[in-house]
């Protein structure tokens, strides 16, 4: 399992699960930069190593080839959110149930807003003229974000890029969409909220952005709902009860944010496979997601998202959920790790200043179709 806030709320599952079962469960907790490697070497490999893994959705269409993730006994029941519950099926098959209900969100001083007559930003243009009006009147970063190379500055960009109209991929999923007049405006665009952020952003990952925030020395950004509670605790946060969460701008397109569900399915070449279902089913289930929910996991239950105590608990649960019910999740490929580090590159280096928008758009195309063409 991964490393964190999401892993620590299984691994506590696996825990209660195996008391009362008299099963004893091994957990190894991995980080992120390394979950995806060992888990695709074991699924691959058929050496039966684990019987339960955690993955990022981006990482499903690749484990649930070729037989390598076994699929479920059963169908999910209906109260799982649609958009959580659909990354979790190939080919019409669920191989895997949805643990962590991610789903970007857009994080701001709403103090500020008020101050200065802004209101919630509904619009890209409205984040970029308040950027402006706070970087000017407050002496502190209007925005910022996350662009270091590979995930990081891809899933900052996106949902500027689904804004614009723009896409990574085509309809199809066979050629490169990201140099289409869109994609590179998106990118534009992206560099003139740069000119708002703090320096050095274009090495920026999640730990800078939200230090930022907590320090009260920038106003805005996309961030992920597992930086929420820091927001709000005064031992962690300056602005504490000032920042708040809504969900994506749009443009010309209506804005949703990305999913970054996090999943939970059993190898094909498991050797307790029975107990494996048995415990992923348990762990998914209404009273332990609450449990996961008290412990900082988003559920990906709607029970769960609308009950009172935890809706009276959790402040930002409302728009977490809009922003589940509308999230839109990274193309579905199998090489999707490949093409987002390609695509990567080419976003931070523009960010940095060492490529034009249309030079790095047109390379990062230029990438991904030779990514695509390969053969598995």
């Amino acid at each position: 399992m991964n490393a964190g806030v999401e892993g620590t709320a299984l691994k506590t599952a696996a825990g209660e699960w195996g008391a009362a079962h008299g099963v004893h469960v091994e957990v190894v907790e991995l980080p992120y930069a390394n979950l995806f490697e060992k888990e695709q070497l074991d699924l691959s490999s058929r050496t039966g190593a684990y019987d339960v893994i955690m993955m990022d959705d981006p990482w499903f269409p690749l484990m649930s080839e070729n037989g390598n993730l076994a699929p479920l006994p059963r169908p999910p029941d209906a109260d799982f959110i649609a958009t959580c519950l659909q990354v979790c099926k190939n080919a019409g098959t669920y191989f895997a149930l949805p643990y962590v209900g991610n789903a970007q969100l857009f994080f701001y001083r709403s103090d500020l807003a008020q101050k200065y007559s802004l209101g919630e930003p509904k619009t890209w243009d409205e984040v970029l003229r308040a950027a402006k009006t706070i970087s000017e009147k407050e002496k502190i970063f209007g925005y910022v974000m996350r662009a270091a190379p590979g995930n990081a500055v891809v899933a900052d960009f996106v949902p500027l890029l689904w804004a614009f109209g723009g896409d990574v991929l085509s309809s199809d999923g066979k050629s490169a969409a990201c140099d289409s007049p869109a994609a590179i405006e998106a990118l534009r665009f992206m560099l003139e909220l740069g000119k708002y952020s703090p320096p050095g952003y274009a090495g920026f990952n999640a730990d800078e952005v939200s230090a930022h925030l907590l320090q009260g020395s920038a106003a805005m950004s996309i961030n992920w709902p597992a930086w929420i509670a820091a927001m709000d605790d005064p031992s962690k946060s300056k602005v504490a009860g000032k920042i708040d969460f809504t969900t994506m701008p749009g443009e010309r397109e209506k804005g949703v944010g990305e999913l970054g569900a996090w999943l939970v399915g059993v190898p094909a070449a498991s050797k307790h496979a029975a107990d494996a279902f048995d415990f992923i089913f348990w762990a998914t289930d209404a009273a332990p997601m609450k449990q996961a929910a008290l412990r900082g996991n988003p559920p990906t239950r709607r029970s769960v998202f609308e009950l009172p105590d935890l809706v009276a608990n959790f402040r930002a649960f409302p728009a977490q959920l809009r922003s589940l019910d509308s999230s839109r999740p990274r193309p579905r490929t199998p090489k999707w790790n490949e093409i987002e580090n390609a695509f990567g590159i080419e976003l931070s280096k523009a960010n940095a200043g060492a490529e034009d928008p249309a030079a790095a758009m047109r390379n990062a195309a230029r990438s991904i179709d030779e990514i695509l063409k390969r053969t598995p």
